[in-house]
């Protein structure tokens, strides 16, 4: 909040917010300050919940701490869209705060995390890591995303042979 406060971007009065903002501001606050790493969740925590006020400004107040959280799927989808096209004020405001060489690099991280969190959370879901055994190295079950998208495995594919070691008996590599 102390951060957005001159900008452009239309945020809730103080005494209207829950006080847990007070403390998260604070928090933050103590984060920028420090030489410490700062861990990634922390900052893109607080931009989805921040898109998440300027998608649904009503979603600061409800039954769970994030604002993002109380989103309709809908209104989720709407705020990775404002990630993916870097709002203008929030990318001017994040570039003049940050030291060189990193300035005028927040638009393309902030695509990145936009496109990313979904990415990553779409190979968990629909990778073979959940039911795979890494002691006998098979799978202990038909993985979800086997079966959300129809895949039948017919056994090794053709042509794994051919890429144990070098390709066709080949040793080394010629221009």
């Amino acid at each position: 909040m102390t951060g957005l406060a001159d900008s452009r971007i239309d945020l809730p009065g103080l005494d209207v917010l829950p006080v847990q903002l007070h403390t998260l501001d604070k928090a933050l606050a103590a984060y920028l300050e420090s030489d410490e790493a700062l861990p990634l969740s922390f900052p893109i925590a607080g931009l989805l919940n921040l898109m998440a006020t300027q998608v649904n400004p009503l979603a600061v107040n409800g039954p769970h701490l994030s604002p993002f959280a109380r989103l309709s799927y809908a209104e989720k989808a709407q705020a990775f869209e404002l990630i993916e096209k870097t709002d203008a004020d929030l990318v001017a405001l994040l570039d003049v705060q940050f030291p060189e060489p990193l300035k005028e690099s927040v638009s393309g991280l902030l695509k990145f995390v936009g496109g990313a969190l979904i990415e990553f959370a779409t190979f968990g879901a629909y990778g073979e890591s959940a039911v795979y055994d890494k002691v006998s190295r098979t799978l202990r079950k038909r993985p979800v995303g086997w079966a959300a998208t129809g895949y039948q495995p017919h056994g090794p594919v053709e042509g794994w042979d051919d890429f144990i070691g070098y390709y066709q008996g080949r040793q080394e590599v010629h221009d």
